[in-house]
């Protein structure tokens, strides 16, 4: 695949507060690439300067091999032929689902004849073939949501923009919805750009993500990547639950190191990330419940990568027990992981770390 989307040193600032900091950003055609962060992150920002709906300070932006923005002037919206959805869809209320999907064909005074067959060719692909003269309010959610994606892909775009498509959907269709989304763009190979907040949804659609905090790229990379190999604490803790141990380096290698924990004696092993390496000060040691073995007699042999613990409470989640356990003497660690039954509170239980499924990152 090619680079078809270019983003170089773009910034944004809304007084005094720098909203989006010398992004630097490289998309592959027909890739779906996700910006996730928490609310106030410049997500959107960057998706509003994408689609021409606010200028940037500086920077530049490419897309298919034609600039959008050269530092001082850019395209206007309509010159750049984008297709966006929006969060709450933006379905005109007065009009069939035909007309809505039309609009923008319309708008170019495509012949009555190619809009009727385009018409009918995107009903098949959002799987809503029939709706037609339907009304939006006659619609549920989900087939809004197919209706507002048809119509962006009406004019067949260069770029498609989705601004958080899912949130306005249930827990079950929004995983549904992003299955089908990512098999349809997939199939016509068009390049996407989803911005979102929802850790599962990115995971689900995209083929990488870009993890933003406060205006900064934080990571890059894919779904995998992210949740294994975080490089830093606020990926770990923003992809996914994970037991997060604050301590300092005591030795390292070229892949591994151990950390002590604070004002404990205790030494745990890991794998280092990249960022960890070259940072000074305090690092965490993480690990994801699911990866943590709980025993509930002391080990016969002793290990490294072993705390004890007393139980707090046991959840049933998913068809597993979640437990949250306190660990450590001087400093209480509150610490989760999966057991295939329930524990009693006030148990004692030993919980080991494996190293290879262990990582230390910078704090």
């Amino acid at each position: 695949m090619s680079m078809y989307l270019r983003i170089k040193q773009l910034n944004k600032t809304y007084g005094s507060r720098q909203v989006v900091s010398d992004l630097e950003l490289e998309v592959q055609e027909g890739e779906v690439l996700s910006l996730l962060g928490p609310s106030g992150c410049g997500k959107t920002t960057i998706l509003r300067m994408l689609a021409g709906l606010v200028a940037p300070d500086s920077g530049y932006i490419e897309v298919g091999g034609r600039v959008f923005f050269d530092g001082k002037r850019g395209l206007l919206v309509e010159e750049r032929g984008l297709g966006m959805v929006f969060q709450d869809y933006a379905l005109w209320p007065h009009m069939t689902v035909a007309q809505n999907i039309s609009f923008g064909l319309r708008l170019r005074r495509m012949p009555a004849r190619q809009i009727k067959e385009r018409l009918h060719t995107l009903l098949e692909l959002v799987n809503l073939p029939g709706y037609e003269q339907r009304y939006p309010y006659q619609l549920s959610g989900g087939q809004q949501q197919r209706v507002a994606v048809a119509r962006a892909l009406a004019t067949e775009p260069r770029l498609l923009l989705l601004d958080e498509p899912l949130s306005s959907l249930d827990a079950a269709l929004r995983e549904t919805m992003s299955a089908e989304l990512v098999q349809l763009f997939k199939r016509l190979k068009i390049t996407t750009i989803n911005v979102t907040h929802d850790q599962n949804e990115a995971m689900t659609m995209s083929d990488r993500i870009t993890i933003l905090r406060d205006g900064q790229v934080q990571q890059i990379g894919t779904p995998t990547e992210l949740y294994l190999q975080p490089q830093n604490a606020f990926v770990a803790s923003f992809m996914g639950q994970a037991n997060m141990l604050p301590g300092a380096l005591t030795d390292s290698d070229s892949e591994t190191a151990s950390i002590q924990l604070h004002d404990e004696d205790v030494c745990l092993s890991g794998q280092i990330s990249a960022e960890a390496r070259k940072h000074s000060g305090s690092h965490y040691f993480v690990c994801r419940p699911a990866h943590i073995a709980i025993a509930q007699e002391p080990p016969s042999a002793p290990h490294q990568n072993i705390l004890t613990g007393q139980v707090v409470q046991t959840f049933f989640v998913a068809g597993r027990w979640r437990t949250h356990i306190k660990a450590g003497r001087q400093q209480q660690y509150t610490i989760q992981a999966f057991t295939d039954q329930p524990l009693q509170p006030s148990q004692s239980v030993w919980l080991a770390f494996p190293p290879t499924q262990s990582l230390i990152v910078p704090a």
